[in-house]
């Protein structure tokens, strides 16, 4: 491999390896904000919020009370809590003032999820930032994975044509997949050594779905590395090798043949005026 092909295939490789770890960290931050997966981290991380910061929880047993003397006579009531309205079901008020926090924060959850935040995601500047664990947070991100993805599919296919030997290139692939996947393992340690801040927990909800992201990635890259194994294995890639070298030689022998025709008619004229000029001369 020449010098300048082994520098491009390096520098094609690190940037390979960078778009994969950004397209892990895209796909976890998006998987991670789907809401089904959000939904009971976010609850838990909100109410230990309010809990924490506000009189709502700790008033909520003196006003269970009164809230359940109106269920008397109704199936809901609504109930106002710090700059939130809630309509809660009677059914769930009985159940105590637990029940109730848990429903009250469930409902703001799933209204901020799909809320219609209208501004771009940068840009946006509510407080708190819901926007930023909403459907259209979600979106962003998905949309960037995808991104990553066709940036990494397009190294790839620039890596294939810079390898000498194209078995090689499910084995480079497999191996930087896996380096790019193994910092997304350690996610969840990481942030508990860091302890744990309100603001902490909010920032772990990006990347509660980290170590799936892991797991997939890293038996994809073994099966990547497997695959070019085998590939050495049934000598696979000397046919592939063979078959660009084909299309070259073609190329180098028609270029030939083309020439080779263009010189045979250039001397079939040059015989024809030697006969003409040998007829006048006779004359």
């Amino acid at each position: 491999m020449g010098l300048i092909r082994g520098g491009l295939l390096t520098f094609v490789s690190i940037l390979l390896f960078l778009s994969l770890f950004a397209m892990n960290s895209f796909w976890t931050i998006s998987t991670s904000l789907e809401y089904d997966v959000l939904k009971p981290e976010l609850v838990s991380v909100v109410s230990d919020v309010i809990r924490n910061q506000t009189s709502d929880a700790s008033d909520m047993d003196d006003a269970l009370a009164g809230m359940q003397r109106l269920c008397l006579n109704n199936t809901e009531i609504t109930q106002k809590f710090g700059d939130n309205v809630f309509t809660l079901p009677c059914e769930t008020v009985n159940q105590g003032s637990e029940a109730v926090i848990t429903y009250a924060i469930t409902s703001l959850v799933e209204e901020k999820y799909y809320e219609e935040y209208n501004c771009s995601f940068w840009e946006c500047s509510y407080t708190p930032p819901y926007h930023l664990v909403s459907a259209k947070a979600q979106s962003y991100w998905n949309g960037w994975f995808y991104i990553a993805l066709m940036v990494s599919l397009a190294l790839a296919a620039a890596a294939f044509f810079l390898l000498e030997d194209r078995n090689n290139l499910p084995i480079l692939l497999g191996g930087l997949l896996i380096l790019s996947a193994l910092p997304f393992a350690r996610v969840s340690w990481l942030l508990s050594l860091l302890g744990y801040w309100d603001f902490l927990q909010f920032f772990a909800l990006f990347f509660s779905q980290a170590y799936g992201v892991f797991l997939i990635s890293f038996i994809i890259g073994i099966l990547l590395l497997g695959v070019g194994l085998v590939l050495k294995f049934l000598e696979i890639g000397k046919f592939i090798n063979k078959l660009f070298r084909s299309d070259k030689k073609g190329e180098i022998s028609g270029e030939e043949e083309s020439s080779e025709s263009t010189q045979s008619l250039a001397r079939e004229e040059e015989i024809e005026q030697e006969v003409k000029q040998k007829k006048k001369k006779s004359k």
